[in-house]
């Protein structure tokens, strides 16, 4: 299979960042260094493969609470549960890229919620981003970058960093601890909205009817400091592949490990369930989650982006 690549392109993996990204920094997107360690970890060569297998896996992982298909185009609505979750997800070839994107906004229209699409380098079809910018999409937004690495390379990094964030002995500050359900209570989505996730707090209703539809294993992780719960993350496992989504961390517990606790035990209880590789989604604006992602080992594989068609109103936010 073969990408997309008729008409303008998205910006590329440093467009738009700091020269000091942690997670990105000089590796850039399959270069000739990364290339090899992505098909090590991933068992993929080819580049646009990849790309195509973890947006399917993504589309599992946060699916949406009504669909419409248009041929080769799934069209998401989900209440205004997050970006991804209503927009459309342009995966494959359309018969007729205007009448499709006139279907777009007549679902959209209906939804009263703006026209979206969500975009890859593996977007379908050719020519895709010109035909966006005929109709009046505005430019690309919430650049978001995914990104992989071996579970177990992940396991080792988590443990180092809780030994080095670990207080000392002869301090009284008390060190965090974890419970795991397989399930969202109140004290895991609280955590997530003051984490900075506003899906659960102003789409709490339609983000918890989309997770009950989620048909993969998923797991929830929540970290308490004093029994106060401080941070959390969900995990989805998809045959060789588990997915972490949903981080978060309060602001005032941020630098105690907390973030390192979630993913370890999320990482502990996807090695239990059989998987062998992690993928994530970070926006690029997340620099202190990038940091701590390329320390236990993620490389970028791709970024997508989103397109909002121009006076349509304000589009949902977030990062399930």
């Amino acid at each position: 299979m073969s990408a997309a690549t008729a008409g303008p392109q998205p910006p590329g993996p440093s467009a738009g960042r700091s020269p000091g990204d942690p997670l990105v920094g000089p590796r850039a997107f399959a270069t000739a260094a990364t290339g090899p360690a992505l098909a090590r970890i991933t068992g993929f060569a080819d580049q646009t493969a990849l790309t195509r297998e973890l947006e399917e896996l993504a589309f599992r992982g946060w699916s949406a609470l009504r669909t419409e298909r248009v041929d080769g185009w799934v069209l998401r609505d989900s209440a205004g549960a997050t970006r991804r979750g209503n927009s459309v997800w342009p995966h494959d070839d359309v018969a007729d890229l205007p009448a499709a994107l006139a279907r777009v906004d007549r679902f959209y229209a209906r939804a009263g919620r703006p026209a979206i699409v969500q975009l890859s380098p593996a977007s379908r079809p050719g020519g895709l981003r010109t035909a966006l910018d005929a109709a009046g999409y505005a430019p690309e937004q919430g650049p978001t970058d995914v990104c992989v690495a071996d579970l177990a390379g992940v396991l080792a990094g988590a443990a180092g960093l809780a030994e080095r964030a670990a207080p000392p002995a002869d301090l009284r500050r008390s060190p965090v601890r974890v419970e795991v359900a397989d399930t969202p209570d109140d004290r895991w989505l609280d955590v997530c909205a003051a984490g900075g996730m506003s899906m659960f707090s102003r789409h709490r209703a339609a983000s918890v009817a989309v997770l009950d539809r989620i048909r993969t294993p998923a797991v929830y992780v929540t970290a308490t400091l004093d029994g106060a719960p401080v941070g959390a993350g969900r995990g989805v496992a998809d045959g060789a592949w588990f997915g972490i989504y949903s981080m978060a961390t309060l602001p005032a517990a941020r630098g105690r490990g907390a973030a390192t606790a979630v993913i370890a035990a999320l990482a502990g209880w996807a090695a239990g369930a059989g998987a062998s590789r992690a993928f994530l989604q970070v926006e690029q604006q997340s620099t202190a989650a990038r940091r701590i992602y390329a320390v236990l080992g993620f490389l970028p594989v791709y970024r997508y982006t989103y397109r909002q068609k121009a006076d349509t109103g304000p589009a949902a936010v977030g990062t399930p």
